[in-house]
């Protein structure tokens, strides 16, 4: 008599599907969710030091605030203070925005009288790093016309901290006289129709000193930004005009008065 098979005896072997993702792979998803999840919290929570902005307009911590315009985030900018700005003796100051952002002050000092009366020291902020900007703005206004006795770009101290510098004359008539030459007679039209109003109104407080001669210096500060120094002085003659010596003697008081935040 023939066995029957375990198949006629209605056994049937089963199949058991195993689970799309083992334990371990889920374990893993949730911890890899989780991160995530943390991540993006601590993303949109994190303090960098960036200054509240209410209404478009920064909310200062004080009137002496160096503020700069640090990268934008998320498509708003961030602005980061790098420091404050204190008085002077001997030198009138005043708290002035930007054209480019007005967010962003500058101040300017001025000597009101003495030796160095006509001096001014203008202080702003920029976002980048100070050997990068001072080699390229040295590197620009070398080859401005009218531009004379630029120095080489070197490294100073100022109230104990590195920072780039040079220093150069300008005979801004020179300058002026170039454009003429290479402005179309349309163009020189156009522009005096646009500015006939303008200059008739500005007659009386028109500067007429053709010379110029300036120092800047360019300190590194937090956030990859940098603190930039620049004075200048004009006169109707080149001889008239103050030691670039004199000029950095200005950029080193008003230095002096800087405090910076340190990262």
């Amino acid at each position: 008599m023939a066995k029957k098979s375990a198949k006629s005896k209605g056994f049937r072997k089963q199949t058991v599907k195993k689970p799309y993702l083992s334990k371990r792979d889920i374990v893993l998803l949730c911890l890899l969710v989780l991160a995530v999840g943390v991540g993006a919290f601590f993303l949109f929570r994190y303090d960098d030091g960036a200054l509240k902005v209410k209404d478009g307009a920064v909310v200062a911590e004080t009137e002496n605030d160096l503020i700069v315009n640090g990268s934008a985030v998320r498509g708003r900018a961030r602005y980061y203070k790098l420091g404050e700005i204190g008085e002077v003796e001997g030198l009138d100051r005043e708290k002035q925005s930007t054209l480019t952002d007005p967010n962003v002050p500058q101040f300017v000092f001025t000597t009101p009288d003495g030796a160095d009366a006509g001096i001014r020291v203008n202080v702003v902020c920029s976002h980048s790093k100070a050997h990068l900007l001072a080699d390229g703005s040295q590197a620009m206004i070398a080859n401005v016309t009218g531009v004379t006795d630029i120095s080489a770009l070197k490294t100073v101290e100022l109230g104990g901290r590195s920072a780039e510098y040079y220093a150069y004359t300008s005979n801004a008539a020179e300058a002026e006289e170039t454009a003429t030459e290479e402005t179309t007679a349309e163009e020189t039209a156009a522009e005096d129709a646009a500015s006939e109003a303008a200059d008739a109104a500005d007659a009386e407080e028109t500067d007429t000193a053709q010379f110029e001669r300036s120092a800047v210096a360019y300190l590194d500060a937090s956030h990859d930004s940098c603190v930039v120094l620049r004075a200048e002085a004009r006169a109707d003659t080149a001889e008239a005009l103050p030691a670039e010596e004199t000029l950095l003697a200005a950029i080193e008081r008003v230095a002096g008065a800087i405090t910076f935040v340190e990262e």
